[in-house]
């Protein structure tokens, strides 16, 4: 996975629990690296050197970003979407809110290039309308 994280717990002999972000990963101590340039900070940070296919588990198919500002939401939204793959979701909700537009504007800008999404589409009637975005992942 190439990211830093912090063990947040034991689960076995062999096995740490790693909190990557928002997200808790297990994995076996042998997939994990210490980075060293972070030695002297508070908490020890690991980076994963494995390319297995781990997934994410409770990851919810909605995502609310409103009162963030369009570069807070494009972070939150770019792990949420790899999230989104990892746990092989194919639908999701953006819920951006209505407002001024310039947050679901910078939001369609991030989408339009991101490599998990197929599609994305304004909400209709029942969904949130212009207040939310449906994205069709691939």
């Amino acid at each position: 996975l190439n990211q830093h994280g912090t063990i947040s717990g034991k689960v076995s002999n062999n096995r740490v629990e790693i909190l990557v972000g928002s997200n808790k990963l297990n994995l076996d101590i042998s997939n994990l690296e210490l980075d060293n340039s972070t030695i002297n900070k508070k908490d020890t940070l690991v980076k994963s050197t494995t390319k297995s296919n781990i997934t994410s588990k409770n990851v919810s198919s909605e995502i609310n970003v409103i009162g963030l500002n369009v570069d807070e939401a494009v972070y939150v939204i770019d792990k949420y979407l790899d999230d989104c793959s990892l746990s092989s979701i194919k639908k999701v909700r953006i819920v951006h809110g209505k407002g001024t537009g310039k947050l679901r504007t910078g939001i369609h800008s991030f989408l339009k290039n991101n490599s998990h999404v197929k599609s994305f589409r304004i909400g209709t009637f029942g969904e949130g309308e212009m207040g939310v975005t449906i994205v069709e992942l691939k």
